[in-house]
């Protein structure tokens, strides 16, 4: 992953990333990139967005890349998770710029595997942690229960 969450409002950065984006499609890699808005850049948040992809992806092979959507203002123990209705807009928004897979980055949790799993727009998820209050950290058992909640309501469900 070239992208570290935190640093999005910069077309320093993007054309930084671009740079490395391109090295890695030299070196055959597959490239996840990442991108998303803090909370001071809702507001704008497809011109954020749209800025960090043209910027970002310009002379990179879309075929080679998936796209995470990460939202920054909603990272971390005790953080908001983005509404189905958001993630799918942003989702959509992303897929009508470029034609790349795109994923929810913002962290595939117990309690919003599911819903993640019906937004039509989205390609998967990520899962960084497991636990994110208490004993924060990565536990393999919760992380078979995310996979199966994601699994069972994409393979049960209808996506909105």
């Amino acid at each position: 992953m070239l992208f570290e969450a935190g640093v999005t409002d910069s077309s320093t950065v993007n054309r930084l990333l671009n740079r490395e984006m391109l090295c890695a499609q030299q070196a055959g890699l597959r490239i996840l990139y990442c991108v998303g808005e803090d909370l001071y850049e809702m507001p704008r948040r497809q011109d954020v967005i749209g800025e960090q992809l043209s910027i970002g992806l310009e002379g990179v092979d879309p075929s080679n890349v998936i796209i995470g959507y990460e939202p920054v203002w909603s990272i971390g123990p005790n953080r908001p998770i983005p509404e189905a209705g958001d993630i799918a807009e942003v989702a959509a928004f992303i897929k009508r710029i470029v034609d790349a897979p795109v994923i929810y980055g913002g962290g595939l949790r117990s309690e919003n595997a599911a819903m993640i799993a019906s937004i039509a727009s989205l390609d998967g998820g990520l899962i960084a942690l497991t636990r994110f209050t208490g004993d924060i950290g990565f536990y393999p058992d919760e992380f078979c229960e995310i996979i199966e909640t994601y699994m069972d309501a994409a393979e049960g469900g209808e996506k909105n």
